[in-house]
């Protein structure tokens, strides 16, 4: 009989957690964010070497320049556990600029994150 109580006391508390663990509501992307095109490239540094400065444009589907409300770089090297995120600052209509500090040179993967209001869109780059 006792192992019955704990049994149950089990199964309750994996459902408990279940149920509080719900899923985190997605952000979904918009078809003004899905219809941009954005190029990165890298400027230039006449700073230290291990400063970087990247340069997002973002073009809709006629080639105009387009605004969001904010875009983030962030930059991964997995194999090394490093993570830099920054808000990209807009230069002009349509162009935005960073300045990293890496710790260190290597190989680094790209995530820019386009919000407008409360959508998002994700873009990945290598």
């Amino acid at each position: 009989m006792r192992k019955l109580h704990y049994l149950s006391f089990f199964i309750i508390c994996i459902a408990l957690t279940c149920m509080g663990c719900g899923k985190k509501e997605e952000i979904q992307s918009s078809p003004f964010l899905d219809n941009i095109k954005l190029t990165l490239h890298e400027k230039q540094s006449t700073f230290k070497n291990h400063t970087h400065i990247y340069i997002v444009n973002l073009v809709n589907k006629n080639g105009e320049s387009v605004d969001v409300d904010s875009i983030n770089l962030k930059m991964e090297m997995k194999s090394m556990n490093h993570h830099v995120k920054e808000e990209m600052n807009k230069i002009k209509k349509g162009e935005y600029e960073v300045k990293l500090e890496l710790p260190m040179e290597g190989t680094w993967s790209k995530q820019i994150i386009l919000k407008e209001g409360n959508k998002e869109r994700k873009i990945f780059r290598k």
